[in-house]
């Protein structure tokens, strides 16, 4: 009985060891990642400093808590929102923080990041993001974009060959300003000559489970911080359809968010296929942008408390962005 106690505790010291071991391996691990992360991650919003996304994230560069409004979705948000239009109209401050095939995951990550630096009043949503993956794809990208933000050497493992000496000082450097704030500017003009994307064929379209519990985080956020929410879809042939936008429409209707679809009331916004896109019905032509920013200028100013900032001292740089802009 002695012998078989013996063996036991020599068994259990083992066990011990060898998870201690792993355990050790896995900080070691941890340590060696966070220490590179923190050596590769971009001190600057430039794109020449290797910031990935360096335009959606150009709000670094504006003064702290100066934007009223911030916009987050994918390429077609940041081809359709032009800010400085709507300043020109109403003196709103905003920014258009769109990624190229954004995630609704993404989205989350990046109001977090917004918030870091700044106070929003409202927060648009483009909701195309909730349908850019599957379930498993939106797990996927979920875990993904996780990851990279704990561990930003996955997204930024190749800048180890742009590193200078100032990089390895950690010191951060002043941000990129961003004149067009966020917009992608372009006066080329394709026109959609294809079918009613938005004819009603009777299917169902779902939000898949995951996708609805991370718009539910970003509301959550949202509110929190007592942020008002507008969700948005800009004109999208390649994209968008009617079952879609019934299934965005009964989510915020059950939120009580306002949606605007943009592919449903081009008679208001006096938006035109054949004028208006800069590659046949994916993404808008500043001609396009104009119109949807001006539409959505209006309606911000009317549903929405937002000051006007063009006589404010504080917003000069702002005045002088629209000149560039006009000048570009």
């Amino acid at each position: 009985m002695g012998k078989d106690n013996h063996l036991l505790k020599r068994d259990d010291k083992r066990y011990v060891r060898i998870v201690g071991r792993i355990v050790a391996f896995w900080l070691i691990v941890i340590l060696i990642l966070e220490l590179v992360s923190w050596v590769l991650m971009p001190r600057t919003g430039f794109h020449s400093g290797g910031m990935m996304n360096y335009r959606a994230r150009g709000f670094y560069g504006e003064a702290e808590n100066s934007l009223d409004v911030v916009a987050i979705g994918n390429s077609d948000l940041s081809s359709a929102f032009s800010p400085m239009d709507i300043w020109e109209q109403h003196g709103i401050s905003a920014y258009a923080c769109g990624e190229i095939k954004q995630k609704i995951a993404q989205a989350v990550k990046l109001l977090e990041e917004v918030l870091t630096c700044q106070k929003p009043k409202v927060v648009i949503l483009e909701v195309d993001s909730l349908f850019q993956e599957s379930m498993s794809g939106q797990l996927l990208s979920m875990l993904k974009t996780g990851m990279k933000y704990v561990f930003p050497v996955i997204e930024y493992h190749d800048r180890w060959k742009e590193l200078k000496f100032r990089d390895l000082l950690g010191r951060d450097r002043k941000s990129w300003h961003d004149f067009q704030k966020g917009y992608y500017y372009s006066d080329e003009m394709v026109a959609y000559t294809g079918p009613d994307y938005m004819k009603d064929t009777g299917e169902a379209t779902q939000i898949d489970a995951l996708a609805v519990h991370l718009l539910d985080e970003f509301l959550n956020i949202c509110m929190q911080a007592d942020i008002q929410v507008i969700m948005v879809e800009m004109p999208s042939a390649n994209s968008w359809n009617m079952g879609r936008h019934e299934a965005v429409a009964a989510y915020a209707g059950q939120k009580g968010v306002p949606f605007i679809d943009f592919n449903l009331n081009m008679d208001e916004t006096g938006f035109d296929w054949m004028t208006d896109s800069r590659d046949g019905g994916n993404h808008l032509n500043y001609s396009g942008a104009r119109k949807i920013s001006v539409w959505l200028g209006n309606y911000l100013q009317e549903n929405y408390d937002l000051a006007d900032h063009r006589t404010d001292a504080a917003y000069a740089e702002w005045q002088h962005d629209m000149e560039q802009y006009k000048n570009r």
